[in-house]
Order: structure tokens, then sequence, then C-alpha cells
């Protein structure tokens, strides 16, 4: 199990019992983002994204919050777009454009969690999940998918430039296939040394050094090509 302690802001870092040193990113809320060279899955082809995730943002509009982004791609037509975020009842949450489907715990308490969806790709019901900390939240249909490729894979806030991440993001993981339940159990708080084939996109965000000047950190590095991020607006 990871344990996480956040030790700076803005490019924050984080230790652990289960690696020497593991880091994480800080968003401000405001224009932090993260712009990868992956275009990201495209048409109705099967996915799962994963990331870890703390925060104390309000993301809940029925209480003055605002929709809080965590991976995005494609562009703003309906059903062009994978957004995963967190929005109503502060809890997680997938949408394409026209359709979405939602959690109902939040997870905006300060802690770090584990969150994914998983799309298999299919047209039947129930063809999208939702977990938290590897438990499955939420079930849904999702029709009408055709995710463009016009904006790539963008960490931290929308494919229309609004909705910024507040708080810290680690562990992004794109996959070109549904996970299982299991998959997301066994692999929810660990840092993968050898990915699976079918993980297309791997951000650990581990450079950098702790409570230190960051200001040379411009990328993040993809684990897996190299379809490396670029940094944008951190303070460092």
């Amino acid at each position: 199990m990871k344990r996480r302690l956040l030790l700076s802001a803005t490019l924050a870092f984080i230790s652990t019992v289960s690696f020497a040193q593991q880091r994480a990113l800080n968003f401000d809320g405001t224009d932090d983002y993260v712009t990868s060279a992956y275009p990201g899955i495209t048409g109705s082809n099967a996915r799962t994204i994963e990331a870890m995730i703390r925060t104390t943002a309000n993301c809940n509009p029925n209480t003055g919050g605002i929709q809080n982004t965590i991976v995005d791609w494609g562009d703003m037509n309906t059903g062009q777009r994978f957004t995963f975020n967190l929005l109503w009842a502060n809890s997680v949450r997938i949408e394409i454009g026209g359709s979405g489907i939602s959690g109902s715990t939040p997870v905006n308490d300060g802690q770090w969690h584990h969150i994914a969806v998983t799309y298999s790709g299919s047209p039947t019901t129930g063809n999208t999940k939702l977990y938290i900390d590897g438990t499955l939240e939420a079930t849904g249909t999702l029709s009408g998918v055709n995710t463009s490729s016009l904006t790539p894979v963008t960490i931290g806030r929308r494919v229309s430039q609004n909705n910024y991440f507040d708080g810290d993001i680690d562990e992004v993981r794109v996959w070109n296939a549904a996970l299982s339940a299991t998959d997301i159990q066994s692999r929810a708080s660990d840092e993968m040394c050898t990915p699976p084939a079918t993980c297309v996109l791997y951000y650990k965000f581990n450079q950098g050094t702790v409570g230190g000047n960051n200001a040379g950190q411009t990328t993040a590095f993809d684990a897996i090509a190299n379809n490396n991020g670029t940094l944008s607006n951190f303070s460092m």
C-alpha cells in the first residue's frame, strides 16, 4: 500500500513505505495542466483510465463548487470527448459530451484515493464502470462514444481549457482495454515497474527534487513510450 505524505506545494513530492521515494504533481486549480503527446483512445474502442488523487476542493455545483478535471481528451462535439473528473457529490464522473455517469462517494477529504474508469467499447448495458479505491462505485451505459483525437490527453483541465484540477495527481495510466475489477484492485496502490502491453500511457510524476527548486522540470515522462507531457504554468 502506498503511503503518501505531501512535502511541498506546487510541484509536490511523496514518500512511501514500498518505494524509496515517490512524487506527485500538485495542481493549483487556476491554470496548471499537462499536455501529453499521446492522442488518446479514439472512436468507441475500449479503454481504462487510472489515477491517484488528493484534493479538498469543492467540485459540486449544487454547493458552489466547480468541476475538477483529472484526465481529458477529444473535442467538445457530442460524444467526442472522454472527460474523467470530479463533479456531483464531489465524486468521480465520466462524461463524453451529452451524457455521463457519476459516483456518489465523496473523495475530496484530503486523503489519497485511487480512482478508475473502464469502458468496454461495447454498446451493451453496463459498458462503463467507475471505481474508488479498488471498489466498484457505479455502473452505467455510455452510448454514442466516438472520441476524437483533436486534443491529445490532457491532465488537470478540460479540452475546453477550463475546470482545472485543484490538488495532487499521481500515477496516471491509460489502457487500451477495459480492465477487470481484479486488475484494478491488484494495482490500485502500487507503482508498476513493468507495465503490461495494454498500458499505453503511464505518468509516474517521479522527477524533481523534494522541497527544492524544480524550475528545470517542464516534462512529464511517459514510462511506456515517448509520449511525454509538457507541464504548463506550474510555479515549480
